[in-house]
């Protein structure tokens, strides 16, 4: 229990200081949204009633400390463009679709990366390994926006199985088949560069746990080959692949966010660079702290996992 408070401290002290950089950077940056909604026209006084009237008023520490007391109740202020609608109503439009995408794509990275590292762990140097070592390596040299520029091509321009535009996307309670049928493409762009990553590393901490001892005693046991390879070595073979998973989370929503933009998709990513652009700062204020929950959020699930994955992490912990 001390390790997992010790973990969530370091949680909330990592949400403080995104958040608060978020809240400087803002104010450091170019340009008042209260004189951009005023007009050229407005006289001081009117700007300065906007600005009080949208929580622009006060020194930095005094804004964020108001902020932040909203924000535990998810309050993050009304978006200063998009007028009538709160900071957390847009994003709650926009985060199922980024969300969706991520958890998409590692479902497919995992499902293709796992069966490969095994099977050319199985018979390194044999032509699944050297196939799909070369193919891991061309897809950590190709940039996600590359890829998903010719996987939209070939899929949706040249074949036409898939659409390349995703702005009008039915919800999986709605059209499940059509949702996912949208989602595939760019969800598949974004998985291949985490299929190098993942394939490269687990293929490695498969082929040294297959020299460990207690898997040469299960051979000559006469266990089956499927059962050693699926119980007795992907599971301590997973560490560093698991590591790589929780760090990867940063970059999928970076990847995210130029998916999103490349197919049209109303997710995350274009709701905040749109508020970037157009200054609503409360936007971008509140994504960005979702987004860094969402980040702490699942890199302490794993580093619960790893104590699950090897239990001598745990005790060392203790």
């Amino acid at each position: 229990m001390i390790v997992v408070a010790r973990r969530l401290a370091r949680l909330v002290f990592v949400f403080f200081v995104v958040t608060f950089v978020t809240f400087f950077l803002l104010d450091r940056a170019p340009g008042d949204p209260a004189e951009r909604l005023a007009g050229l026209n407005a006289t001081p006084e009117v700007i300065e009633g906007l600005r009080e009237e949208l929580g622009l008023n006060g020194s930095l520490f005094e804004r964020y400390s108001r902020w932040l007391g909203n924000a535990v109740t998810f309050d993050f202020g009304d978006s200063i463009v998009t007028r009538g609608f709160s900071s957390w109503d847009l994003i709650r439009e926009s985060l199922p679709k980024t969300l969706e995408l991520m958890i998409l794509a590692e479902i497919m990275a995992i499902g293709i990366a796992v069966p490969l590292a095994l099977a050319s762990a199985r018979r390194p140097g044999g032509l699944i390994d050297k196939v799909s070592s070369s193919t891991a390596f061309g897809l950590l040299a190709l940039p996600s926006f590359v890829l998903g520029i010719y996987m939209s091509y070939l899929f949706g321009v040249r074949l036409g199985w898939f659409p390349t535009i995703v702005d009008n996307l039915p919800g999986l309670n709605d059209d499940p088949l059509e949702n996912l049928r949208q989602m595939f493409l760019p969800s598949l762009t974004l998985a291949l560069n985490l299929v190098g990553v993942y394939l490269r590393l687990l293929r490695s901490d498969i082929i040294e746990t297959l020299q460990q001892d207690y898997v040469m005693l299960a051979q000559a046991r006469g266990l089956s080959e499927r059962r050693i390879m699926w119980r007795h070595v992907l599971r301590p073979s997973s560490l560093n692949f698991t590591t790589a998973a929780g760090l990867n989370v940063a970059g999928l929503i970076g990847g995210a966010f130029i998916i999103e933009v490349l197919f049209a998709i109303n997710g995350m990513g274009r709701l905040i660079i749109a508020s970037v652009l157009l200054e609503d700062f409360n936007v971008v204020a509140a994504a960005v702290a979702i987004l860094t929950i969402a980040y702490v959020g699942l890199n302490f699930i794993v580093d619960l996992l790893y104590a699950w994955l090897d239990p001598r992490i745990r005790h060392g912990a203790r």
